[in-house]
């Protein structure tokens, strides 16, 4: 089988995350504070931590299984393919939330006349062929744009520090400490949890062991990442920053460097785009396996297509615009990730443990 390195996970769990990060969070976070927008940030990190966690407690107890396959082997036959449907719901609604989210960021920064719901079908396309292809093109993919993106953001960031101005984070830290968590809120339960994806990719890991470990060097880089850019953003624009749906893109759209260098939000956008396509890859390569263990089926070939095909559908009928999905990642995300990622794999944990518990105890008894 196709095993993935550990350069390549980390890779692929900061794109994973940073892919709708770079587009909302900054504006998520705006709406709640400006002065310790950058202390905010740093909540991915948190949820970098639950999962890793979570992650520790997998690979000791279930080497080489997915998590649909250890709800399977712990719950049997019936409650562990029931847990399997609740990781599909959960694995679906993620990627119409991610759909939606791109076609809407899209329509809005360049395409304006052009339907949400083709280019939404662009993008499940061509993240559908990358599922098909496997995690290794997948894998490989998030290397090739490593090069573009360690040239490009540098330029970026170096041209819009010559507006930034400090003032807006002064004086320093001085809103209320509940404004710097509630902003943290989302970026702690909702992105960063979805570092825990890299649990149903546990089969085609080279060395699972270290999965904890690689969970916290991308949660690290990506928080990191994501304090640098929301620093940048609000020191920028200031104010205007709370009422922006992509304050980073306006962020973009500032920089100006003589007559000739200006409009480089066509570069940024799509730079987005081949980022949110490999996080939507991702998510059906994790979502295919739970197909496979949930059908029974010995073929994956065949999966990638009814995925993709269902997550466009969804993208396009659960929201009817990019408020709906603003909406919904404020006020449902956090929490039903929280039980759908951790508490309920903690469950699937602990009860594993008591049934290790209990087999032991009758081969001490016979022994003694």
């Amino acid at each position: 089988m196709v095993q993935v390195s550990r350069y390549q996970l980390i890779l692929m769990l900061i794109w994973t995350v940073l892919g709708t990060g770079i587009v909302t969070m900054p504006g998520t976070i705006a709406q709640f504070t400006l002065r310790d927008a950058w202390v905010a940030a740093f909540g991915l990190l948190l949820g970098a931590v639950m999962c890793s966690l979570v992650s520790l407690a997998h690979v000791r107890l279930f080497p080489g299984r997915s998590l649909t396959q250890a709800a399977i082997d712990v719950l049997g036959p019936v409650l562990g393919r029931m847990f399997g449907i609740w990781y599909l719901a959960y694995g679906f609604i993620t990627m119409a939330t991610i759909g939606r989210e791109m076609s809407a960021f899209i329509g809005i920064s360049v395409l304006p006349n052009t339907p949400d719901f083709l280019l939404s079908a662009i993008a499940f396309a061509v993240s559908m062929y990358l599922a098909y292809l496997g995690i290794e093109v997948v894998a490989r993919v998030n290397e090739f744009i490593v090069p573009l993106a360690a040239v490009v953001s540098p330029v970026l960031f170096l041209l819009a520090a010559r507006l930034f101005d400090a003032s807006p984070f002064q004086p320093l830290l001085g809103d209320p400490a509940g404004a710097a968590w509630h902003a943290a809120v989302v970026p702690a339960f909702a992105y960063g949890l979805e570092f825990s994806i890299a649990l149903q990719w546990v089969p085609a890991l080279r060395s699972p062991r270290t999965l904890p470990w690689d969970i916290l060097i991308a949660g690290a880089i990506s928080a990191f990442v994501l304090s640098a850019l929301v620093t940048l953003t609000v020191g920028v624009l200031g104010d205007p920053a709370r009422y922006l749906n992509y304050p980073v893109l306006e962020l973009v759209r500032a920089i100006r460097q003589g007559k000739f260098v200006e409009r480089l939000d066509t570069l940024y956008v799509m730079g987005v785009a081949i980022t949110l396509v490999l996080k939507l890859a991702a998510l059906q390569l994790a979502v295919g396996e739970a197909v496979k263990d949930v059908s029974r089926s010995p073929e994956r070939t065949w999966i990638p297509i009814p995925v993709a095909l269902l997550g466009w559908s969804l993208s396009n009928y659960l929201f009817r615009n990019v408020f709906d999905v603003t909406n919904f990642i404020l006020r449902d995300v956090p929490g039903y990730f929280l039980l759908t990622v951790v508490l309920l794999p903690g469950a699937l944990y602990a009860l594993r443990t008591a049934q290790m518990v209990r087999t032991k105890r009758p081969r001490r008894l016979q022994n003694t």
